[in-house]
């Protein structure tokens, strides 16, 4: 079994399947060689045993085809000048590493989410963790550039708004973290919402309120949401979101980097910070 998208650094063979998955963004590579032995029996029944030799490749220590590095040198030139362009100053630390971005509110998630929410006049906004894929720290004072933004946004999503009640919020953020007792990529970034839930609840039951702009979410209500249109598809399990009504769909939508960009530009200096936004709590303690 040759697996992916976990992002989990994990070979195993248990004497009939051989699995591996290789991490993520090529950080190493998974090579397994197959040794095979075929005997016939008396009878002319084949018995094949086989054993696989598991070569895990560290590509930081890769020297670079140099044909190849020469290419992407030139390529690089060309584009520099654009994504280099200094767009706006970090005037606090930011975190988009994998752990901090999906197991809780990230101040880096409130600032694209935000971003999201004013770019297209929506109530609230709603994004993934696993959207952010940096898996870095930003020290005070940084450059915020094109570059920053579109490696920590590298998918080019869309950013749609859809028509949603009250109640199709709470599914779709009960969705979001029905998985929240561990990273995952669906953990909700979000903009608008104040979000009290318990992990130690069955998943689907772990919301115990939701504030919308400071008002309690009301389920029959209708709300405007930004999100991205992998989530819109549903996408990361959030299936509440699949049959919403489109009011800004993927034809006329700008990706969510530009929103970003944009956003930043106006303020010239910005300084996210986690508000409380996501409040996770655990009434039931493990034993």
């Amino acid at each position: 079994i040759l697996s992916g998208d976990d992002h989990d650094l994990f070979i195993g063979y248990d004497g009939r399947t051989a699995f591996a998955e290789a991490m993520q963004d090529g950080r190493y590579l998974a090579a397994i060689d197959l040794k095979a032995s075929v005997k016939i029996a008396g009878d002319g029944a084949r018995r094949v045993t086989w054993w696989p030799k598991f070569r895990l490749i560290d590509t930081a220590e890769v020297v670079p085809d140099a044909e190849v590095a020469g290419r992407v040198a030139l390529y690089e030139a060309t584009v520099a000048k654009d994504l280099d362009e200094r767009i706006g100053t970090l005037a606090a630390q930011l975190d988009s590493r994998t752990a901090e971005v999906r197991s809780g509110e990230a101040a880096i998630g409130n600032l694209v989410a935000d971003a999201l929410k004013t770019g297209t006049k929506a109530d609230i906004a709603l994004i993934n963790g696993g959207s952010l894929r940096g898996n870095r720290t930003y020290a005070p004072n940084s450059a915020i550039t094109r570059r920053v933004v579109r490696t920590e946004l590298p998918f080019g999503n869309k950013a749609v708004v859809l028509d949603v009640t009250g109640g199709e919020i709470r599914d779709a953020l009960e969705q979001s973290l029905a998985t929240a007792e561990r990273p995952t990529a669906a953990f909700p970034q979000v903009s608008g919402l104040a979000i009290q839930a318990d992990v130690s609840l069955p998943a689907g039951k772990r919301i115990v309120s939701v504030m919308v702009n400071g008002e309690p979410l009301a389920e029959q209500a209708r709300y405007k949401l930004a999100t991205s249109d992998f989530l819109a598809r549903g996408g990361d399990g959030l299936a509440a979101l699949e049959g919403a009504r489109v009011l800004l769909g993927v034809k006329t939508a700008v990706p969510i980097a530009d929103h970003v960009i944009d956003y930043v530009g106006r303020f010239g200096t910005v300084t996210p910070a986690r508000e409380g936004r996501i409040v996770m709590t655990r009434s039931v303690s493990e034993r």
